[in-house]
């Protein structure tokens, strides 16, 4: 489950805040998308802080694979002609 949200240590690094709501603080302030746990500490995707830092996403996820798959397969043109 690491994998999927930021780690409360990431979590300090990104916002420079040690408590979880210094994090919710800086989240808001700069206007990024979390979630709250009933503990109310912030909860970051890892995929949408990639997609902010401007960062290549990692190549172990499957949606991630199938994504780049669809992107080589070549379009079946030939069915436009059956219209």
């Amino acid at each position: 489950m690491s994998d999927l949200f930021l780690t409360h240590e990431e979590l300090v690094d990104l916002t420079g805040f040690k408590n979880p709501a210094g994090h919710v603080k800086w989240l808001e302030k700069n206007r990024w998308r979390y979630v709250l746990t009933r503990s109310q500490q912030a909860r970051v995707s890892r995929e949408y802080f990639l997609d902010r830092m401007g960062l290549p996403r990692g190549k172990t996820g499957s949606t991630n694979q199938a994504n780049q798959a669809a992107a080589l397969e070549e379009p079946d043109f030939s069915a436009l002609d059956r219209m």
